[in-house]
């Protein structure tokens, strides 16, 4: 039998790849304006976890204990640290919420650093975390992706403001003049089901 793995961040654009742990902010970008959320999973480092029986590349040996099924997170920005949590091993999506205040927001994305330890065992991970200034008023919105749910977020096109939402991205590669365009309804069946 071959060994067990589990993998910390190697790349941030590959999402839950078996083997792979992800470490990631939630929101990609975060604004200004997102500092005061109220949801404590938006402002949030996820974490993935998989365990697996198969050799993954950049994927580091894990040395199992029956009696333990958690790893200690620790995710810095720059030196400090930002938050600690615990994940269960072979979960995905873990959120560890944290505060954007003690970031400044920058053009520039902040390096994160992630560490989770097992049994004496640490795993180490790097990533970035984009934190914005709100943009002028008079140049648009920005659009956000959210890695909880994989949708982009973005604020009503009236120019009146208003929350995110989800958006159903219509372009030249989705072909409207095709199938959309016959049934308009479809688009509110794709969003019922988010």
């Amino acid at each position: 039998m071959k060994g067990l793995s589990v993998g910390f961040l190697v790349a941030q654009l590959v999402f839950r790849v078996k083997g792979q742990t992800w470490c990631s902010p939630a929101i990609r970008p975060y604004l200004l304006e997102d500092a005061a959320s109220g949801d404590p999973s938006f402002v949030s480092i996820l974490i993935d976890a998989p365990v697996t029986f198969y050799e993954i590349s950049k994927a580091a040996p894990i040395q199992l204990q029956s009696e333990l099924n958690t790893l200690d997170v620790a995710v810095s920005v720059e030196g400090i640290t930002l938050v600690q949590g615990t994940v269960t091993l072979n979960s995905t999506k873990t959120s560890l919420p944290f505060s954007l205040n003690s970031l400044q927001p920058r053009t520039s994305p902040y390096n994160i650093s992630c560490s989770a330890k097992y049994a004496g065992q640490t795993f180490e991970a790097m990533g970035s975390l984009s934190y914005l200034p709100n943009p002028p008023s008079d140049i648009g919105s920005v659009t956000k992706m959210d890695l909880r749910t994989g949708a982009l977020l973005a604020r009503p096109a009236n120019g009146k403001g208003g929350s995110y939402a989800p958006i159903f991205p219509i372009g030249f590669y989705t072909q409207f003049d095709g199938y959309l365009a016959q049934n308009l309804s479809i688009l509110a069946e794709l969003a019922a089901q988010g």
